[in-house]
């Protein structure tokens, strides 16, 4: 059987990755609730407020902030480094760097959120929203890329063994299932989703976000048909709508699979200019910091 189409193992690295994001997310929320009442109060009157000089973008925390969201961003580049040269060697795969950085590039601009204590204005405005741009597009560009179909090894399928995994998971139906033509005729009709290849290329981005994230109900749908049309119970009923649902998912990417690789021409294009002018700007602020004296405990 096709490596593709095994149940995919459970990788140590990406339950690693969950457990960082969790306790991550917990300590964030913990400092933003700690803070809540400084954030919420109304900018001329802060100075005034008990919790002024901790949060305070000089202050002991706030600057803290500032430096944890900053290290973050800048290590995140690491993976551009890893990508592009051989700096690094062959020291873990691409993917799992990639995952990385989209943890940094999440965290870090969250902290630097707090850094602010959500006020920015003049110069630093504009490498705020570059930052809250470059983080929101590497989250699409992520989504993106994991609607490419790939191997194991992460190598993107053509579209013909893209075509031969359809039939490799349309034969594993009908003869797991022990299916007749027409019952699987009926099944491919009750699971089937239908993309229109001339559709608006962000009305179909919208569409499959949202059975991504309509999934569950989706899968409670399927089963209530499989098993009042087909007269699937059990296991029997789990298992298949595991297959439909990987069938079907392969059906949507390889359908939109022309328009992926054109959003991510896009992508590219939107992405970096507004991370080199983060960086740039970044650095400028960082550099009058440390000249006006802000060290925080160095």
């Amino acid at each position: 059987m096709n490596a593709v189409l095994e149940k995919p193992r459970k990788d140590p690295f990406k339950i690693f990755v969950k457990i960082l994001y969790a306790v991550s997310l917990v300590i964030y929320i913990y400092f933003l609730l700690d803070g809540m009442n400084f954030y919420q109060t109304a900018f001329q009157e802060r100075p005034h407020h008990e919790l002024y000089r901790n949060l305070r973008p000089a202050g002991f925390r706030g600057h803290g902030f500032g430096i944890l969201g900053t290290s973050m961003m800048l290590l995140m580049m690491l993976y551009s480094v890893r990508k592009r040269t051989r700096f690094f060697g062959e020291f873990g795969p691409v993917s799992r760097w990639l995952d990385i950085h989209i943890y940094l590039g999440i965290m870090g601009p969250l902290f630097v959120i707090l850094h602010t204590s959500f006020k920015v204005s003049g110069i630093i405005a504009v490498s705020f929203w570059s930052m809250i741009a470059v983080a929101t597009s590497g989250i699409l560009g992520r989504y993106l890329y994991l609607q490419i179909p790939r191997n194991q090894r992460g190598k993107a399928l053509n579209l013909k063994e893209i075509e031969a995994l359809g039939e490799e998971f349309s034969h594993m139906l009908k003869t797991e299932l022990r299916l007749d033509e027409a019952q699987f005729e009926k099944l491919q009709y009750l699971s089937n989703i239908r993309v229109s290849p001339n559709e608006n290329i962000w009305l179909s981005i919208f569409r499959m976000m949202t059975a991504d994230v309509l999934k569950v109900f989706q899968n409670r749908r399927l089963r209530k048909r499989f098993k009042k049309e087909l007269g699937l119970k059990g296991k029997l009923l789990k298992h298949a709508v595991t297959l439909i649902n990987r069938k079907t998912q392969l059906q949507r990417r390889m359908l939109m699979l022309n328009k992926v690789y054109r959003l991510f021409h896009y992508w590219h294009i939107f992405h970096k200019p507004f991370a080199v002018l983060m960086f740039i700007i970044l650095f400028i602020h960082v550099g009058v910091a440390i000249w006006l004296g802000y060290t925080w405990v160095f």
